[in-house]
């Protein structure tokens, strides 16, 4: 008959066998970049903005379309180079009681229309962001270059009109407004080791705050399938308008497995709440937002 300790030191034994096959689920998952990697993706998004008054409704519909590259210029400690490059941009707003309020292609600029030129200066201009393993972006160098490139493009002379046009373009052009709106595409991956089935959290920041819970719905050599939910808040105050809205939204997300890079990702939001207006003074419209953003790597 074998002693106790004999037992336990085969017990012992065996768990140290077994320990490599118990955590075979758990992996690391994010951003494995190779210095020169280079990406083109297709954004598409869809907006439709409601305000309701007294019986009337007025609806803004906006449609954006971008085209831009991710290349990988070198490592960091913790994350990587990364030289982003727009290829193209297209937006066109209408509405049901106005029209066609905006209607513009970066590369197709119309001739003494001054936004049409302005949008041009997007073209080909380089910015430099670093980009963590878990897609936060901590810092993006040249928006207010990038700015003063599209106001120079538009043909803009006096002082007055180009500080105009400066304040407006800082809202979503510049260095801390692009890392926020570009985290929306890539900030989705824990920091610790995750199997299928994990969940996760983090937030966002910016114009939208969200706090989003993450999944791993799938994992496979090729690829990995990530979904997502999160409470949302928009509070924002641009032009004499204020919205307080507050809604939730849903991401589906297929990224390569070795690399980290998205093939696809769906993202879908509503928010409602209400809007002022500086002229209307303290009167609250009744106001939802709806959008679908979709992107989609294309080389």
């Amino acid at each position: 008959m074998h002693s106790p300790s004999y037992f336990k030191r085969t017990t012992y034994f065996l768990l140290i066998l077994m320990s490599p096959f118990l955590m075979v689920g758990q992996q690391k998952i994010g951003y494995n970049l190779k210095v020169n990697d280079s990406f083109k993706i297709l954004q598409k998004a869809e907006q439709l903005i409601t305000q309701e008054l007294e019986g009337s409704k007025h609806e803004i519909t906006n449609d954006l379309e971008a085209i831009f590259t991710f290349t990988v210029m070198g490592k960091t400690a913790d994350g990587f180079s990364i030289k982003l490059v727009f290829k193209d941009f297209g937006m066109k707003s209408t509405s049901n009681l106005q029209g066609t309020l905006v209607n513009v292609k970066a590369s197709e600029p119309v001739e003494g229309d001054m936004m049409s030129q302005m949008f041009k200066g997007l073209i080909d201009y380089e910015l430099n962001l670093t980009l963590l393993e878990n897609g936060k972006i901590e810092s993006v160098e040249g928006g207010g270059a990038m700015i003063d490139n599209m106001i120079q493009s538009a043909g803009v002379e006096d002082d007055f009109t180009k500080n105009l046009m400066r304040k407006s373009l800082e809202k979503e052009f510049s260095s801390g407004g692009l890392a926020k709106s570009f985290e929306q595409m890539t900030f989705f991956y824990p920091d610790v080791a995750v199997d299928k089935g994990s969940t996760w959290e983090n937030t966002f920041s910016g114009k939208l705050k969200a706090e989003n819970t993450w999944q791993l719905d799938e994992i496979t050599s090729d690829a990995m399938t990530i979904t997502g939910k999160g409470t949302i808040t928009v509070d924002t105050n641009e032009s004499g308008t204020t919205m307080a809205l507050a809604g939730n939204h849903d991401y589906t997300i297929v990224t390569n497995t070795e690399n980290g890079f998205i093939n696809t990702i769906e993202t879908t939001s509503f928010a409602s709440g209400h809007s002022k207006m500086a002229q209307l003074g303290d009167v609250e419209i009744p106001t939802s937002i709806k959008s679908t953003v979709t992107y989609e790597l294309i080389q």
